[in-house]
């Protein structure tokens, strides 16, 4: 059995492929020009498949991406292909769940208000803060981030409910979980809207002029999904008009964010580098997330993260 790493990876995330599975015959190519003369007869790969890789492979039964989005991963001839895919999905629920509440704390504190008086030298305790209790948590895309982030709304007495393609089984911290078509409903009665969903058919500016006019003028929107999901146009005439209390991004249509975009300089955002995701152990989960569909690929048993590769996810 054949297996071609690349791009390269670590000395030491190899040596733990190779210590788990020593009968591979593990190819690690230093360029795209090696990976060719390699992939011909390999029967699995770890990295980035190219087109003209494809093209190449004549074995190729299955590729493990070693990133989340798919929109930028998937070509035609790999969606029509019979090759299995599978990405990585779940290394960094919890780090982007954290900074998920780290929004809405702040925001429910008033802390996008204080630290920008602090900036500015200005002793003023005046504003409101939210009382959480009280608040209803609308999560669009009930994935791996958006069940880590219901899971930690019960520790703040936040009610969860949610709209999702697939999941119609509400997990145990989700009190009622509707189709994608439903939305609006969410919008109208949710205090934060989290947006979760992957860069998908149909997700692109699902947050757009209608979606902010459904929403609360009270309410907050987060999104950790991708950035084509929210039409920045529209969210900055939303928050510039009031009809929504404040956004918290760290994903954006644009990245980086033009130096010049009026958001930059509103109170009521708050605004990250898309550096969610960051954390501990986040490359050795991807390998762990490998090392058991290699396990599962060697026994004929269904991989755990395969992606739909019309739907891109």
């Amino acid at each position: 059995m054949k297996l071609l790493i690349y791009p390269q990876i670590s000395d030491s995330d190899v040596a733990r492929i190779q210590t788990v599975f020593p009968e591979l015959d593990v190819i690690l190519p230093r360029s795209e020009g090696e990976a060719h003369g390699y992939i011909v007869d390999a029967d699995a790969m770890y990295g980035v498949i190219t087109p003209d890789l494809l093209l190449t492979a004549q074995n190729l039964k299955w590729v493990q991406a070693d990133c989340i989005g798919m929109e930028n991963y998937i070509f035609p001839d790999l969606v029509e292909s019979d090759v299995v895919l599978s990405n990585v999905r779940g290394v960094f629920s919890d780090h982007i769940a954290n900074q998920v509440w780290s929004y809405i704390l702040a925001f429910s504190r008033g802390l996008h208000r204080y630290i920008r008086r602090q900036v500015d030298h200005d002793w003023d305790p005046s504003g409101e803060t939210i009382h959480l209790s009280e608040c209803t948590l609308g999560i669009v895309g009930l994935g791996g981030i958006g069940r880590e982030v219901a899971a930690r709304a019960p520790a703040f007495g936040v009610r969860a409910i949610a709209v999702d393609p697939r999941t119609t089984h509400s997990p145990e911290n989700v009190e009622r979980i509707a189709p994608p078509e439903q939305l609006d409903s969410l919008l109208a009665e949710s205090d934060f809207v989290v947006i979760c969903a992957p860069h998908a058919t149909g997700t692109e500016k699902l947050m757009a002029g209608p979606q902010f006019d459904t929403m609360k003028s009270s309410a907050f929107l987060i999104n950790v999904g991708r950035g084509v999901i929210v039409d920045l146009q529209a969210l900055t005439e939303a928050l510039q008009q009031g009809k929504i209390a404040g956004a918290a991004l760290d994903v954006y249509e644009t990245e980086p964010l033009p130096a010049d975009h009026p958001l930059w300089d509103m109170d009521s955002t708050i605004l990250t580098p898309h550096m969610a995701g960051q954390g501990s152990y986040v490359q050795d989960r991807r390998i762990d997330v490998f090392i058991e569909n290699m396990k599962r690929f060697l026994n004929g048993e269904r991989l755990l993260t395969v992606v739909d590769k019309d739907l891109w996810f």
